[in-house]
């Protein structure tokens, strides 16, 4: 087997993405994640992997519901297997994944179904240090957060992505305070994103980035493009989700016109960099990480009063929060910084500061070895 291959290799029924040979007494690490598609989990998760020493660990990704191969090839460089499980259907296959969670001394759960699997694969390996992520401050159903509470036991640790989700995590779900830590999954490499230089220049592009579903509230935002419709403003859209056509179609009779719908993008920082003001109108969230990229890009926000963004975005600092619903008040904030480029200048490069200290690369992968090298149960 050569000693890199950047192709998929299929085994059986079950895809497995060979990178390289194993390293000899590293800590073999076990990442399960629902998917390897864009999204601010697998972003995240791939800037951990890749910050980690590739000397002191050996990675496995398992994958419940496929992957991306170009998010694989971009981002996932350093990765020396991934196993798909999309479509295990014979005991070798089963054999792969049971001696890859046999032979794990850590195991990692990520978004929700992922982790519940992985704490069940803490009983099958109780030897292994079983860590699971928890990225919102609301649960779907009450089915999904009864389950995860119940199951909670099962894992070592409990890894919040951000200071909102632990207090909810401790306070509201009732979880020890020894067994919640505190890991900012955002992860950001600074040297990627050029910190935006503002001037008073127009029109003034307003960016938001996300999933098109109802927690983002990209309904509201098309309420403000309405309400600035005859400034100088114009509305720019990154993301897929299941309420694209949706917004789409109600964007198109409503005959709204400074607001466009981009779909997906291969380079954020190059879209961040064209644009004036970020805007995450969000109902609910955790660290919410295409915020902190926006303040890594030297942009001002305008933001929810929700999670990270509530934690993250200091009033009159770098930006603004309001209500989810205050359309007003986000329509009054956007047009303060669209009249002044000297503001958004300051508050650009607060934001960016504050990255760079608490959200950095380094950061995260301090505080993730720190939280799953505690002892065992």
């Amino acid at each position: 087997m050569p000693a890199e291959s950047n192709a998929p290799r299929v085994i059986g029924a079950t895809n497995e993405y060979f990178r390289g040979f194993r390293v000899m007494n590293a800590c073999n690490l076990l990442y399960v994640i629902n998917d390897l598609r864009m999204g601010g989990a697998q972003v995240g998760m791939a800037r951990l992997l890749n910050g980690l020493d590739d000397e002191r660990y050996d990675v496995t990704v398992v994958t419940i519901d496929g992957y991306d191969k170009t998010f694989v090839e971009q981002r996932l460089p350093t990765v020396e297997s991934i196993l798909d499980c999309k479509r295990v259907r014979t005991p070798r296959d089963v054999s792969r994944l049971v001696s890859a969670v046999a032979s794990a001394d850590v195991i990692v759960g990520s978004l929700y179904h992922a982790s519940i699997l992985t704490r069940v694969a803490g009983v099958v390996n109780r030897d292994a240090t079983v860590a699971t992520w928890h990225h919102n401050e609301r649960f779907k159903t009450l089915f999904r957060e009864m389950l995860f509470k119940t199951t909670s036991p099962l894992s070592d640790v409990v890894l919040a992505d951000s200071e909102p989700v632990a207090k909810i995590l401790c306070g509201e779900l009732g979880l020890a305070d020894d067994v919640v830590e505190s890991v900012p999954i955002a992860g950001i490499p600074l040297s990627e994103f050029e910190p935006r230089e503002h001037d008073n220049t127009g029109p003034i592009t307003v960016g938001s980035v996300g999933v098109i579903s109802g927690q983002k509230n990209f309904r509201n935002l098309v309420s403000m493009a309405v309400e600035l419709e005859d400034e100088d403003v114009i509305f720019r859209i990154v993301g897929d989700g299941p309420e694209k056509e949706t917004i789409a179609c109600w964007i198109e009779t409503i005959g709204v016109e400074n607001i466009e719908l981009l779909g997906s993008v291969r380079e954020l920082p190059t879209f961040l960099n064209s644009v004036d003001i970020y805007v995450q109108p969000s109902r609910f969230e955790g660290l919410c990480i295409t915020v902190v990229e926006a303040m890594a890009a030297g942009l001002p926000i305008v933001g929810s009063a929700v999670g990270g963004i509530r934690h993250n975005v200091r009033n009159g600092k770098c930006g603004y929060v309001h209500d989810p619903d205050d359309i007003e008040g986000f329509c009054r904030s956007i047009r303060e910084l669209a009249a002044n480029p000297s503001k958004r200048q300051r508050f650009g490069d607060h934001g960016r500061e504050y990255v760079e200290q608490h959200y950095s690369q380094r950061v995260l992968v301090e505080e993730f070895e720190q939280a799953i090298h505690r002892p065992s149960r």
